[in-house]
């Protein structure tokens, strides 16, 4: 070969070569054969057609091709599909990003389109699962329709004996309708001609009332009873004008008595007067020797079995040594826990709840059972804080509770009373300390034994604040 020869053909091999590496960079290029892709997942139940290779689309832009299908190994599991994506488009792929299986238009090939996900969520890495959507067909949407005819097909038939019935009782409808009509019709034409006459007798009236005709006609012309009616009017002003004069005279009577200006009126105040301040001395005279006799050694004893006492004045020390017991009494108590009755309003005041007023209508059920003669006591405990918080939360406990008996229940307050006993409550379902209030009522024990006579005894409740009644052990706190 000659030297042109050998370099006609170096020059078409080198052209050759040019044109390969050209098209094989462009197709490279077009498969993203040179970039830098990380490796996802997603599954699906079914995968519509699409098979390794398929193009890989995120927000619309190609992104990488899917790379395997594993098929599931039994039948309730979903296909896993390997596909990659580009890194400079990972920042688009989130955690919350969804897959889907999309079509291009109606008969176009089939690709994994990828949404961009939220800004909250973070980025994908490689290996990532993303939550795929299942891809809907037009064998779906066939289906779908298909199934939509039938049900309006079945509709169709269903109401077209409706229809019908309708139709014929529309027809019937206005059969009878024209039946009456032309019953009515004779009627109607009576009424029309009575109606005539009722005009005409009208006019008539009028015409009369015009002439003064008649006793209407002659109010309406004469104007005799116009005068009489003004006569007696007039006398009725005049008498209207005497009694007035005579309440003017009793009023100044009652001020002067009131104000003590005549000399009768100062007689009478004056009686009045004494007799109240002879009442008044009277009054103070016998309370003191009532009070005097209740303090009296002869009479100490009368007044204590007779159970006198003042609620506000018991101190919970006297309470707890057994001041109400004296008079032969014995104690019913009702232990109720606090988180079964209160809770906290939103300004943080305590509020009785609707399962706490059912408890205590239940407990008051139960008491009424037995006579009410005695005192009813409230006994608030409490075992949150300190002496002094304990103290406080146990007082307000109990007056709510207080407040509500009072109310629903149109009890005596001179009968209710309250006590703050924030310390020991020996006797307690919960043993010597108890969270909530507990009610005692105060019965004569000759009145609760004739009552609980064969009745077996009764024991203290669970700590989840259920009621019990004892009636057994002495008027303690605890008990």
């Amino acid at each position: 070969m000659t030297k042109i020869q050998l370099a006609a053909v170096g020059l078409f091999v080198l052209v050759t070569l040019a044109l390969f590496g050209i098209g094989l960079f462009l197709i490279g290029e077009r498969r993203l054969l040179f970039t830098q892709k990380i490796e996802l997942f997603a599954e699906f139940a079914r995968v519509s057609g699409l098979q390794p290779g398929a193009p890989v689309q995120v927000s619309g832009m190609t992104a990488g091709d899917v790379r395997e299908i594993a098929v599931p190994v039994r039948p309730g599991g979903k296909f896993r599909v390997r596909f990659t994506v580009r890194e400079d488009l990972q920042p688009l792929v989130r955690t919350d990003s969804v897959a889907s299986i999309q079509t291009e238009g109606l008969v176009g090939g089939t690709f994994l389109a990828v949404a961009a996900g939220t800004e909250h969520a973070p980025p994908a890495v490689a290996g990532t699962v993303l939550r795929g959507r299942e891809p809907f067909t037009v064998a779906d949407l066939l289906e779908q329709m298909s199934s939509t005819i039938l049900l309006v097909n079945e509709t169709i038939a269903d109401v077209k004996s409706d229809v019908e019935i309708a139709l014929r009782a529309i027809a019937d409808t206005a059969t009878h309708a024209d039946a009456v009509v032309q019953e009515v019709g004779a009627d109607v034409a009576a009424i029309a001609d009575s109606g005539r006459r009722i005009v005409a007798d009208t006019q008539a009236i009028i015409a009369d009332l015009e002439a003064g005709q008649g006793t209407a006609g002659r109010l309406l012309k004469d104007d005799t009873l116009y005068r009489q009616a003004a006569d007696i009017m007039a006398q009725a002003q005049a008498a209207t004008s005497e009694a007035r004069k005579a309440v003017e005279e009793g009023r100044r009577a009652i001020t002067s008595l009131n104000e003590g200006s005549g000399p009768a009126a100062q007689s009478i105040v004056a009686d009045l007067r004494q007799t109240v301040q002879h009442a008044r001395t009277a009054m103070a005279n016998l309370e003191q020797n009532t009070e005097a006799l209740k303090h009296n050694w002869f009479f100490r004893g009368f007044f204590r079995d007779r159970g006198y006492f003042d609620l506000d004045a018991i101190t919970p020390a006297e309470y707890r040594r057994g001041a109400l017991t004296e008079g032969g009494r014995r104690a019913l108590r009702i232990w109720l826990k606090a988180e079964y009755l209160f809770d906290a309003a939103p300004g943080g005041e305590l509020r009785l709840t609707d399962e706490g007023r059912a408890r205590l209508d239940s407990a008051m059920s139960t008491f009424l059972a037995y006579p009410l003669d005695g005192p009813l006591m409230i006994e608030g405990y409490a075992v949150t804080g300190t002496r002094a918080d304990d103290f406080r939360l146990a007082r307000e406990r109990a007056e709510r509770v207080r407040t509500y008996l009072i109310d629903r229940y149109e009890l005596d307050p001179q009968t209710v009373g309250l006590m703050p006993l924030a310390g020991p409550a020996d006797g307690s379902p919960d043993g010597s300390q108890w969270d909530g209030v507990a009610l005692a009522l105060f019965v004569d024990r000759e009145a609760l034994d004739g009552e609980i006579a064969g009745r077996p005894e009764a024991r203290p409740g669970a700590a989840d604040g259920s009621q019990s009644v004892e009636t057994t052990a002495p008027a303690t706190p605890g008990r």
